[in-house]
């Protein structure tokens, strides 16, 4: 069970403990669902500060809101976290995380995970897989995008021919346990299929944005909180 400092369990039932109140600085409003950008997944407050001791955590304070605190932690997270866990890494408090995370919750970019004993969050693989295909959109153009798309299926191509296989799996079938070159081509070879995927998912996203006109782009709409 995962206890906060005072011993009480991080449970969302819990009552707030009285020294777990908000600060001025952390009593900005939360955004609501419909603030919340999908696309808009850089950290908002750039990299979690390593050491958030004394005057690095009044810095990082300073400059930015509690939102974009939390938000640079959960979209940080891989492990997922308490409420608890995740205001201490943010420098704010319990109250404040639940009350910015709820909307990062519905809009699908926060994962919530209840395992009867405590609440715990983390990034949307969802929507990291998301982030990547939209920053491929984003920073290449379509004519890169092509001839990235082009280059991976020539070397698909290759590996289909040089094994006489369709598909990874057939080649894993086929091999022996100590060709070694043959389970590196493999590996290549799963990789430029997870990549021609997102390559293609870039080229539709980059077409919609194209269409959508000039002012969809993430980095064209303003920051939350």
């Amino acid at each position: 069970m995962s206890n906060d400092e005072s011993g009480n369990p991080d449970t969302p039932g819990n009552p707030d403990t009285p020294g777990d109140t908000d600060t001025s600085d952390d009593a900005d409003t939360p955004p609501s669902i419909d603030d919340v950008d999908p696309f808009e997944s850089e950290a908002l407050a750039g990299e979690v500060p390593d050491d958030l001791d004394g005057a690095v955590t009044a810095e990082w304070k300073a400059t930015t809101t509690a939102f974009q605190r939390i938000h640079t932690v959960l979209e940080n997270t891989y492990e997922p976290k308490t409420t608890a866990e995740v205001a201490d890494a943010a420098a704010t408090t319990r109250p404040t995380v639940r009350k910015h995370v709820e909307p990062l919750v519905e809009a699908g970019l926060v994962e919530e995970r209840d395992d009867g004993r405590a609440t715990r969050y983390a990034w949307s693989e969802t929507q990291r897989r998301v982030n990547r295909v939209a920053d491929l959109a984003e920073r290449h153009s379509a004519a890169d995008l092509d001839a990235k798309v082009r280059r991976a299926k020539e070397r698909i191509a290759e590996f289909r021919q040089r094994y006489d296989a369709d598909a990874p799996n057939d080649l894993a079938e086929a091999l022996d346990s100590d060709d070694t070159e043959g389970w590196d081509d493999l590996a290549t070879w799963r990789t430029l299929e997870a990549d021609l995927k997102r390559l293609r998912a870039a080229q539709s996203m980059a077409d919609y944005l194209a269409d959508s006109g000039p002012n969809t782009g993430r980095r064209d709409r303003s920051n939350h909180a």
